[in-house]
């Protein structure tokens, strides 16, 4: 009976949602990545359903993640302590599924790898960030000015292992809003919980 229990609290209520919309996303990259990397893009026909993609499946499937996070998590909805944490959730279930749309953008095969193995990094830092250790916290932090840096430096400059030059772009500005709303919703996590472990000392009581 035991045994039985502990398997079925494994599904929850939001599961399903949760695992559809995951689902979505990553068959929505698997496409644009076999369409960039497989140089399909400049046919009509993939241009339209490639469009189509953006427009709707990659909303839908991000809506699905929210809506099944927020039911198997409710005090989302209300939890003020874990405010920040709650916010850096949903910050970067939002920018993975950007990741997964600039795929599209991209056709230099070790730009699109790196988006291909960003984004599901941020969807598995989505479900662990509310009860991650502070040296996970530090390395999101971290993880988000770089990617901040690094777009504005691609837009500068040209790399030696990229072909083109990149300009900014709406979605990439999209992007890099979500990531510096990210950064300073874990500096402020990290700055309370430091305030907080450390209370004032109590002054001994002098002996008059």
């Amino acid at each position: 009976m035991i045994r039985r229990r502990m398997g079925a609290d494994r599904y929850t209520s939001g599961l399903a949602f949760i695992l559809a919309g995951l689902g979505i996303l990553f068959v929505t990259g698997a496409f644009e990545a076999e369409i960039v990397l497989t140089s399909g893009l400049g046919t009509p026909s993939y241009l339209g359903a490639t469009d189509l993609v953006r427009l709707s499946a990659v909303p839908w499937g991000l809506g699905l993640l929210f809506f099944g996070y927020a039911i198997d998590h409710p005090e989302v909805l209300w939890d003020r302590v874990r405010g920040r944490r709650i916010l850096a959730t949903f910050l970067l279930f939002a920018d993975g599924a950007i990741h997964i749309v600039a795929i599209g953008e991209h056709v230099e095969s070790i730009i699109v790898a790196f988006f291909i193995v960003l984004a599901p990094l941020e969807f598995l830092g989505g479900f662990t960030i509310m009860r991650a250790s502070r040296p996970i916290v530090w390395a999101w932090l971290l993880a988000a000015l770089g990617l901040i840096g690094l777009y504005v430096a691609s837009r500068l400059v040209v790399f030696p292992f990229v072909s083109q030059q990149y300009v900014f772009g709406p979605l990439g500005l999209i992007s890099k809003v979500i990531e510096g709303v990210l950064a300073f919703a874990l500096a402020q996590e990290l700055w309370t919980t430091s305030t907080t472990r450390r209370p004032r000392a109590v002054r001994p009581a002098t002996q008059s």
